[in-house]
């Protein structure tokens, strides 16, 4: 399966740099599955001109036109918008959206067929083991199917810090998620890890064993950071995938 890499770009990319951008991630040629999540007023720009799927980074899940400053599923849906990002950190904490709020714009997202990226994560004082349980339960309070849902895992205090928790925890945190949700949910869970991801860390990062992909915050709208991403990991996918296909090739003469 392909990994998956989430390009969060918040309110970071202006529109002088924007079909620069979007001409420069045309260009990558990657095994990954990018979806690119731009600001809103970017939508239609990135599903006219770009290759790859595009998310949203916030629902209302109240479908009530008189909602200002709000977009429903229904506008997403019909611009042709495949993610949506709900939960996360900064939503929580900056617009106080409560686990029952998350808990709406999930179903809300299900519901009109947007695929969600679920956002969650233990504070820095928290014992994640009691955190994560709880959170997930009342995000997933009658939710009938998880299978279209991405988990994100994002610990709160790596959340734009440039702090982030080391391989071996992010792992261990991960198998504990997996293994809740299989447990609990009888499904097994497509995790992705977010938090201070760069180029820096993302080759680490990215090939922990549970972990489906990532996702890369505000520095993801930064062409010379994307590049060096594409150079220094996702391009080694591309190529590594490129090579056990050869070999594979070459054993069965096909």
């Amino acid at each position: 399966m392909n990994k998956l890499v989430v390009l969060n770009h918040k309110m970071s990319l202006l529109y002088d740099d924007l079909y620069s951008y979007i001409e420069m991630i045309n260009n990558i040629e990657t095994d990954c599955d990018i979806v690119v999540c731009p600001s809103n007023i970017y939508l239609e720009a990135f599903l006219n001109n770009s290759d790859y799927a595009i998310g949203c980074q916030n629902i209302n899940y109240n479908l009530d036109v008189n909602n200002t400053g709000e977009i429903s599923t229904d506008q997403i849906r019909a611009l042709g918008v495949d993610y949506v990002i709900i939960g996360h950190n900064e939503r929580v904490e900056k617009y106080h959206e409560n686990k029952s709020i998350v808990n709406m714009k999930l179903i809300a997202a299900l519901e009109a067929n947007i695929l969600p990226i679920l956002c969650f994560g233990e504070n820095i004082d928290e014992d994640y083991k009691e955190a994560i349980p709880k959170i997930l339960d009342a995000y997933l309070k009658d939710v009938l199917n998880i299978d279209f849902i991405t988990f994100a895992y994002e610990p709160a205090y790596a959340i734009g810090t440039g702090t982030l928790p080391s391989v071996d925890r992010i792992k261990e945190v991960t198998d504990f998620i997996s293994k809740y949700i299989e447990d609990k949910y009888h499904k097994k869970p497509s995790i992705i890890y977010g938090g201070s991801v760069d180029s820096s860390n993302i080759d680490e990062i990215i090939n922990i064993e549970r972990l489906s992909g990532v996702m890369i915050g505000a520095i993801s709208s930064n062409i010379k950071e994307i590049q060096k991403i594409y150079r220094e990991v996702l391009n080694k996918i591309f190529l590594y995938f490129s090579l056990v296909y050869s070999i594979i090739r070459h054993i069965f003469r096909f």
